[in-house]
C-alpha cells in the first residue's frame, strides 16, 4: 500500500514541479521583455540652460508651474553637448523644482571622440567617385565603442538624470558601415562579397544630388545586418546601464523619413519598427519641427501643418501603444520668437489626431508660454491609455 501510494505521489509531484518550473521561466521571460506603461509625461525640452544657477533654478520653477513634470536636455539633432561637469547641479536643480530629466544622447555623431580614436570612425560608399570615404561618424560594429558608449551612458546615468533619449544619429545610411571590417563581417556571414557597384544597382541625380533608387546582390542582407547590429548594441547599452541603474528610462527615436515606408526605412537606414518594438525600451521620441521644414521645403502653413499631421499619425501608428510614443512639437521660430499660441494648439491638436501620443514642447528661457496656455495643451497627455 505504502509502495503503491509512493508511485502515484512521486510522479504527480514531478509534474507539478516541472509545470511550476516552466511557468515560472514564461513569467521571467515575460517580465524581462515588458515594459510598464508611462506615469504622464508633461515634458518642455530645452537646449539652452542658464549659466547662473539661480537663474537655472528659476527657469525649470516656472517651467513646473507650467504644468511640466520633466525636461529634456538636448537639442533633437546633436544631443546634449554641454558636458558632464554641469550636469549634476542642473539635474539637481531640476529635481528640486520637481522635474524629472531626460538626456538625449548623440550615439555616432562624436567628433570629439573621434578626434582622439581616429580608427573608431565608420566608412562609406561614394556614390560620386565609387570610392570609400569616411562619415565622420563612430562605427558600431566595433565593439570598443559600444564599450565606450556603455561607459559613457552610465557615467551620464550616475549624475542622477532619469531617462536616457538615444540621439537621432543612431541610425545608419544605405552607403554606410563600409569599414573593410564590416565588410568582411558580411561575407563571412554570407559567403558572398559585397560588391557596393551591384548592390547600388541605379542611382539617379535627386534633391542637388545623388541617391541610391534600386537596389540590387547583397543588399537587402546587408540592410538587415546592420539593423541586427543596432539591436544588439542598443540591447547592450540599456543592459549595461540598467545593471547600475535599475530604474533608468530609454527612449528610441523615431525616423521621420523611415516612417513614411517600412521597405525604404530598412533599405536607407537600417530601421525596422518591428524589430524595434521587440526592444525593452520605454518610448519612442521624435521631434517634429513643422515651421523649419516650412522653410526648408518651401511650404505654406496648411502644407506643412498637412506634413506634421502625417509624420505625426505614421509615429502613432508605427508605435501602436500610446503610453510609449512622445512627440515634440516647436513653439518657436528659427529666429526665436514664439509662435502665435493658436498655431501651437493646432499642432498639438493635429499630432494628437490618430493616436494618443504624449506631447511635449520646446521652451527656453527667454521664450517662456503662459501656464494657462501650457497647462491646456499638457491636458490631454492625461487622457486614459
Amino acid at each position: 500500500m505504502t509502495n503503491r501510494a509512493f508511485r502515484v505521489v512521486v510522479p504527480a509531484l514531478a509534474l507539478f514541479l516541472t509545470a511550476f518550473l516552466i511557468s515560472q521561466a514564461t513569467a521571467a521571460k515575460s517580465t524581462a521583455a515588458k515594459v510598464t506603461s508611462l506615469p504622464g509625461v508633461n515634458a518642455f525640452l530645452t537646449d539652452m540652460i542658464p549659466d547662473d544657477p539661480e537663474r537655472a533654478g528659476t527657469f525649470f520653477a516656472e517651467l513646473k508651474k507650467g504644468g511640466a513634470n520633466t525636461v529634456i536636455l538636448g537639442p533633437p539633432e546633436t544631443g546634449y553637448t554641454a558636458g558632464r561637469s554641469t550636469l549634476p547641479d542642473i539635474v539637481s536643480r531640476a529635481h528640486t523644482a520637481g522635474l524629472k530629466v531626460y538626456l538625449i544622447v548623440p550615439v555616432r555623431n562624436m567628433p570629439d571622440v573621434l578626434a582622439v580614436k581616429p580608427r573608431w570612425e565608420d566608412m562609406k560608399y561614394d556614390l560620386n567617385s565609387g570610392t570609400i570615404q569616411p562619415t565622420g561618424r563612430l562605427d558600431l560594429f566595433k565593439d570598443d565603442v559600444v564599450d565606450y558608449l556603455s561607459s559613457r551612458i552610465k557615467d551620464l546615468a550616475s549624475t542622477g538624470v532619469d531617462g536616457i533619449l538615444f540621439g537621432t544619429d543612431l541610425y545608419y545610411d544605405d552607403v554606410e558601415a563600409m569599414t573593410s571590417d564590416t565588410l568582411q563581417t558580411y561575407a563571412n556571414r554570407f559567403n558572398a562579397a559585397l560588391i557596393p557597384g551591384r548592390a547600388f544597382a541605379r542611382v539617379e541625380n535627386l534633391q542637388g544630388g545623388l541617391v541610391v533608387v534600386e537596389y540590387g546582390a547583397g543588399f537587402r542582407e546587408w540592410a538587415e545586418m546592420k539593423r541586427d547590429r543596432l539591436i544588439v548594441v542598443i540591447q547592450k547599452i540599456m543592459d549595461d546601464v540598467r545593471a547600475e541603474h535599475a530604474g533608468m528610462l530609454f527612449g528610441l527615436p523615431l525616423h521621420e523619413e523611415g516612417l513614411a515606408s517600412a521597405e525604404a526605412a530598412l533599405n536607407r537606414f537600417a530601421y525596422d519598427m518591428e524589430a524595434f518594438r521587440q526592444l525593452n525600451v520605454d518610448l519612442y521620441w521624435i521631434a517634429i519641427k513643422h515651421r523649419r521644414m516650412r522653410a526648408r521645403k518651401g511650404m505654406g502653413y496648411k502644407e506643412s501643418m498637412e506634413a506634421l499631421a502625417r509624420i505625426a499619425q505614421a509615429g502613432n501608428e508605427a508605435v501602436k501603444a500610446p503610453s510609449r510614443a512622445l512627440i515634440i512639437l516647436q513653439t518657436a521660430s528659427s529666429s526665436g520668437k514664439v509662435l502665435p499660441y493658436s498655431e501651437i494648439e493646432k499642432t498639438a491638436s493635429l499630432a494628437r489626431k490618430g493616436g494618443n501620443p504624449y506631447l511635449a514642447f520646446t521652451a527656453a528661457e527667454e521664450r517662456s508660454l503662459p501656464a494657462v496656455l501650457t497647462k491646456k495643451l499638457f491636458k490631454g497627455n492625461d487622457s486614459p491609455r
